[in-house]
């Protein structure tokens, strides 16, 4: 199994590289894990709810053809299932024992494209709260580690 974090936006404030690094090579023991930036549509100051909508497919054309053939996309949206992280360990030893690999799709600041949302097999949500589009990266990795950490036994996790 491999997990792909196909991202929309490249330039992270410092503090989220820090924290993300981090938690991406404490990961890498347990599970391969590849970042795949992907570029966020420039915006203006004073676009419409099109444009909005524009960029949004823009962006959501860029995941989906970062996709590899055979990845399972999961998209991460604020209606999403929401799992605790005792489920979402549970999940990815289901990943992991039917060799699947996982590509999860961060949008943009105004989210994932309709496409990205029809093409996904299942929807995500780490949090009913809104979030800072960046704070997402980091959160996620420190799930995904803290939920490989439950399925190896490391003593990281402590419920």
């Amino acid at each position: 199994m491999k997990i792909r974090l196909l991202t929309i936006g490249q330039k992270m404030p410092a503090w989220v590289l820090t924290g993300f690094e981090d938690y991406f090579k404490r990961i890498q023991p347990f599970v391969q894990t590849q970042v795949i930036e992907l570029p966020m549509a420039k915006r203006g100051k004073n676009d419409s709810q099109a444009d909005i909508l524009k960029y949004c497919q823009l962006e959501g054309e860029s995941i989906l053809n970062a996709l590899k053939p055979g990845e399972v996309l999961i998209a991460l949206e604020v209606g999403g299932r929401e799992l605790s992280t005792e489920k979402l360990a549970l999940t990815m030893k289901g990943w992991m024992q039917d060799g699947q690999d996982i590509a999860l799709a961060i949008g943009g600041p105004d989210g994932l494209s309709d496409q990205v949302r029809q093409a996904a097999a299942w929807h995500w949500s780490l949090s009913k709260l809104t979030m800072p589009h960046p704070l997402v990266r980091v959160l996620l990795i420190e799930q995904l580690y803290r939920a490989m950490s439950i399925n190896h036994n490391h003593p990281y996790h402590r419920a």
